[in-house]
């Protein structure tokens, strides 16, 4: 069950202009509240992961970079067929992105309590940060395009 805190999140995303993205980068958000659901109850109980969490988790990562991968392919495939400026960044933000998932991957494998902390802080900052800071450029570029 999602909290008021998650609610606020997904009240957070900003309209980058384009469905297909929105409804995107929803889907990532929703993965990222179902992680955040395991990690938040460990962190507010001070208690460890079970192995079903841990397992679930990884499944959730798994499942998280697959599918940014394939929605950052589309994003960047959209952004040069319009010919944003800074198409090439956001490749390398792109990048980089997926190659913290998968270091966030990897802890979550270690299966170390000690990470949680670090985890949850890294997913609950990504996204957001990303969508309403790299993403709200282009839709901005894209609305001044058509005025």
């Amino acid at each position: 069950m999602r909290s008021e805190f998650h609610s606020k999140l997904l009240d957070k995303l900003v309209d980058v202009g384009e469905p297909a993205f929105n409804m995107a980068h929803e889907k990532l958000l929703d993965m990222v509240i179902n992680a955040d659901l395991i990690l938040g109850s460990s962190v507010t109980e001070s208690r460890s992961l079970s192995t079903e969490e841990w397992n679930t988790l990884s499944a959730i990562f798994d499942e998280l970079i697959a599918y940014a991968k394939i929605h950052f392919a589309e994003e960047m495939d959209h952004l040069r067929a319009h010919r944003y400026p800074d198409v090439e960044q956001h490749q390398v933000d792109h990048d980089a992105l997926v190659d913290e998932l998968n270091h966030f991957q990897r802890k979550v494998m270690e299966n170390d309590d000690a990470n949680i902390k670090e985890i949850r802080k890294w997913l609950l900052g990504w996204l957001l940060n990303h969508v309403n800071n790299k993403d709200f450029a282009y839709a901005q570029f894209f609305a001044a395009q058509k005025k």
